[in-house]
């Protein structure tokens, strides 16, 4: 009696430990194709800075973007370095309903950038897409200087 009931409990451990690897291995699968799907419709996204302007003024950093990849790119993060210092927005402009589509440009408009003090310098900018981060763009500016 006892070797059927410890055959019996085996059984059923193994059967939940089965189907638990079963579970487990079907949501890493749905996982790696699912970031396997992003790398290749991100494969062909392509950022580009078309124009940096900082004015004290209005306490604005504008920086013009250019999608001249093939896929739509949305909720943008910023990152500048201005007189060694570096600060980032994040998710902003184009959206997942409204991205910017392919051949599109688009300001990103930063207000309430308190660096952006006349005579302070730019040397960094650097911009990404939240749905195809690996397409960021960063332009090492040659001491670009806010205007008043």
């Amino acid at each position: 009696m006892s070797s059927v009931l410890l055959i019996a409990f085996t059984v059923s451990i193994a059967a939940l430990i089965g189907s638990w690897l079963s579970s487990m291995t079907k949501e890493e699968t749905q996982l790696v194709e699912e970031n396997l799907n992003e790398q290749i419709d991100c494969s062909d996204a392509i950022l580009d800075i078309i124009d940096i302007a900082c004015a004290e003024s209005t306490d604005e950093l504008q920086v013009t973007i250019h999608n001249v990849g093939n896929t739509d790119l949305y909720d943008f993060s910023l990152t500048a370095k201005i007189n060694n210092t570096y600060f980032t927005n994040t998710t902003f402009g184009p959206n997942s309903t409204d991205p910017l589509s392919p051949g599109e440009q688009y300001v990103l408009d930063y207000t309430n950038c308190e660096d952006c003090d006349e005579g302070n310098v730019i040397t960094l900018i650097r911009v990404a897409p939240a749905n195809c981060p690996g397409a960021y763009v960063e332009d090492s500016v040659n001491e670009y200087t806010c205007i008043a």
